[in-house]
């Protein structure tokens, strides 16, 4: 009796112990979209003052076969700065909102076009929902996004 109980103790657990390995997997395969691709700078202070510590990064990215695009920056820094930099002004585009085309949509649409290898874009707070939509678009274009905040 003992045997028999202890038996199907053990059977029950191990059909537990599968239908919990089930439920995890399935939890694995609902979360949200891999966001590798995106890179969020959180700078404090004026909107501009603190792009200077990111001019070396930026200037590096221009160096690129592929594009940079830069998506609705606050304000642009004379090309004589970006020379002295480092930029290869040939390898940048601006992207600015307009009534048709917010920032969202632009830095979505150069992700998604294959032709920019990355993307720095200028937002406020975004959603988990649009974060997720660039993630999608950067891995569609192969490309790399980078989000600057500023607080």
């Amino acid at each position: 009796m003992f045997q028999q109980q202890h038996q199907l103790n053990t059977n029950i657990e191990g059909i537990l112990a599968e239908h919990q390995l089930d439920l995890w997997a399935q939890e694995e395969s609902e979360q949200t979209q891999d966001l590798s691709s995106i890179t969020e700078i959180i700078m404090r202070g004026e909107a501009w003052n603190n792009v200077q510590t990111l001019l070396p990064l930026m200037a590096q990215l221009s160096h690129d076969q592929r594009w940079l695009a830069w998506v609705a920056p606050p304000q642009l820094l004379p090309k004589a700065q970006l020379i002295a930099a480092g930029f290869d002004l040939n390898k940048i585009i601006l992207l600015k909102p307009d009534a048709q085309h917010d920032t969202l949509s632009l830095a979505r649409q150069a992700l998604k076009s294959g032709t920019c290898h990355a993307v720095i874009s200028w937002f406020g707070t975004l959603e988990d929902k649009q974060l997720s939509g660039l993630a999608q678009a950067a891995e569609i274009g192969n490309s790399r996004a980078f989000l600057i905040k500023h607080q």
